[in-house]
């Protein structure tokens, strides 16, 4: 799942202007530079959700960029947003800061004690984003936070301005019409003084020994020259702009001829130059860089490390407990899996090493064909239903939202992903898709299908999502959050809870995918700590990994860097797991009889996606409401 969040996580870290804080005692409606006319509320729940639209809008507004992702409105993204980029000078990531510490100040004008239902959850989640964000921007590294920590540089080979401002002029910034062909022309105009505002930023954070490793630093220039090269004609801003002009019938030939004209210029005057001075200024922080992957090594490395830690939901746990955790997880998982393939014939070798060569046994695998391709969508269709047919007897809310197993386009199959979701739209006029990318079969072996629905569709990523959208009350806000430690962590926790509801029985081959699915993200535990810990270099967090698991080196490899510069983050899907079979055993052992499964899967999905310290606090509180309601 980690391939549709990438994109919003880096356009919330964007520097913004000074922003005013309004008085949270009353609903707030108008633009920011207009008088604003106020509603008398009549609860504290009105006040508090009334200050989380005011938020949502004033962060929307330090990120034009975010605001024209989500299509809103200029009441809610300000007048002309369309026609800004936002500001990442190193005096706006400042501002970023303060709005950060506005906001969380805001929030002691509500009283807690008064808040019930969505309300009280949507205060706890802000603060605890505003607070976790806010021990980050202490340390004053890479782009400032406001609702979750950040990566600790401004620029790696994952994330930055490099990647994310080609493809919101390439594909995210819609033109249907005149006015937006103009906002984007504007845009475009200010491409160049962004790159040098982030330029400027990295600089000040080398300047402080916050510098990315060598391989993050090769990889960022290759794909910043990889920009500003080639004919300006055959330039994909260019293109796009093309393409998407040749479907408005409101533009006369002549005024897209001129548009066409004026976007081409403004790659060959100002994007292809402001493209190379950047690679130049990240090429010459190489000499200062060095091949040590973790964050370690940076200033207040141990404390920003941990930091990260507590944001994918580890809080309570030290970089120590996690890696732990880690190698007793490997072992358990080792022994299961050991088990079922000694019962296949495979015994010699480390486990990895004999998934490995299961993994190709042509017995396990299907013909790269059309037919086979069909079979698959047909295979995992089946998973779907059977699964939906007991959920009832496990889930008191099902979700009225449908699910379809969808291939990925044929077109897009070789730069996307191997798998994942997509919620059901809002209106109910998409339903929720699970897909998958059928390029080479090879990729899915049998027995790796089937706790890939249970994760990417049904129990998990599905039935929170939906659950979550019928939330009548869930402020704007909420949705513009993410917390990996519970969408990936519930997404595993339904992984297992599959065996529980007798999907695996009589088929071990499918329960050993399930097992290697958990083993990798175990394993996760070990290298991310091993490395922003332990000190362990790349090509031992590599060989690691690559021993414990049987995957390919090159694969691991690239597993390995994203680490290296997002630290904590490949944590965040087994705590999550561990965390929600921890609440799922408390409720257990204090309700006894009394604790019924649907009640508490639809206690933990009803309240929405939040952090693990508010979700096991608000556990705490149902177990105790259910106890006093126990006859």
């Amino acid at each position: 799942m980690d391939r549709k969040y990438g994109a919003v996580v880096a356009l919330l870290i964007i520097a913004s202007g000074g922003l005013g804080v309004k008085s949270c005692a009353q609903k707030v409606t108008g633009r920011a530079d207009q008088t604003i006319s106020v509603v008398p509320l009549k609860t504290e729940n009105d006040t508090m959700l009334a200050m989380a639209d005011d938020h949502a809008a004033r962060i929307l507004r330090a990120s034009p960029e975010w605001a024209t992702q989500l299509g809103v409105s200029e009441d809610i993204g300000g007048e002309g947003f369309g026609e800004r980029l936002a500001d990442f000078s190193v005096s706006g990531n400042a501002s970023l800061i303060a709005l950060n510490k506005a906001l969380r100040t805001e929030l002691d004008v509500v009283d807690r004690a008064k808040l019930t239902g969505t309300a009280a959850v949507t205060y706890d989640v802000m603060k605890n984003a505003y607070d976790v964000a806010a021990r980050q921007n202490e340390h004053g590294l890479g782009f400032a936070s406001l609702l979750w920590v950040s990566q600790p540089f401004a620029v790696d080979q994952l994330f930055g301005q490099h990647i994310l401002m080609p493809r919101f002029f390439t594909a995210q910034i819609p033109i249907t019409n005149k006015t937006q062909l103009d906002n984007y022309l504007m845009r475009l105009s200010e491409l160049d003084r962004v790159m040098d505002e982030v330029g400027d930023l990295i600089e000040a954070d080398a300047a402080k020994g916050a510098i990315p490793p060598v391989f993050a630093l090769e990889s960022v220039i290759e794909s910043t020259r990889g920009f500003a090269e080639g004919p300006v004609d055959a330039h994909p801003v260019v293109t796009s702009v093309t393409q998407k002009l040749e479907e408005i019938d409101t533009l006369s030939e002549a005024e897209k001829a001129a548009a066409i004209e004026q976007v081409t210029d403004l790659v060959k005057s100002e994007v292809y130059p402001a493209f190379d001075r950047y690679a130049d200024r990240v090429s010459a922080l190489l000499p200062r860089a060095t091949n040590d992957a973790g964050i370690w090594r940076l200033p207040n490395g141990a404390q920003l490390y941990q930091i990260a830690l507590d944001n994918y939901g580890a809080t309570g746990l030290t970089a120590d407990d996690i890696h732990n955790l880690g190698l007793k997880d490997v072992a358990r998982i080792h022994s299961e899996m050991d088990a079922i393939l000694v019962g296949r014939g495979y015994n010699v070798g480390s486990v990895g090493q004999r998934m490995n060569a299961l993994s190709k046994d042509p017995k396990v695998l299907y013909p790269n064909t059309d037919e086979a391709k069909e079979g698959i969508l047909l295979e995992l269709e089946g998973y779907v239903d059977g699964i939906m047919k007991i959920a009832p007897d496990w889930f008191g809310a099902i979700p009225p939202q449908p699910i379809e197993v969808r291939r990925i386009p044929t077109y897009e199959e070789a730069s996307s992903g191997g798998a994942y979701y997509t919620p059901p739209a809002l209106d109910g006029s998409q339903p929720g898709v699970f897909w998958i990318n059928l390029k080479d079969t090879a990729d899915w072996p049998k027995y790796s299908l089937e706790s890939l629905v249970y994760h990417e569709g049904v129990p998990g990523h599905h039935f929170q999502a939906a659950v979550q959208q019928d939330i009548k009350d869930m402020p704007l806000i909420r949705n513009m959050m993410w917390f990996a430690d519970y969408g990936e962590g519930w997404a595993l926790y339904t992984e297992a809870l599959a065996v529980e509801m007798g999907m695996y029985e009589n088929d071990p081959l499918g329960d050993l995918g399930r097992l290697k699915m958990e083993l990798y993200r175990a394993a996760r535990l070990v290298v991310d700590t091993g490395i922003h810990n332990k000190r362990w270099t790349r090509e031992q967090a590599i060989d690691w990994m690559v021993e414990a698991t049987g995957e390919t080196r090159s694969s691991i490899t690239r597993e390995i860097d994203r680490y290296s510069v997002w630290p904590g983050q490949a944590t965040s899907y087994k705590i999550g797991m561990i965390k929600f079979q921890r609440i799922r055993a408390k409720a257990e052992r204090e309700l006894g009889d009394n604790f019924n499964i649907g009640a508490f899967h639809d206690a933990v999905l009803k309240g929405g996606a939040m952090p693990m310290p508010v979700l096991e606090a608000r556990m705490d509180d149902w177990i105790e409401t259910q106890k006093r309601s126990a006859p």
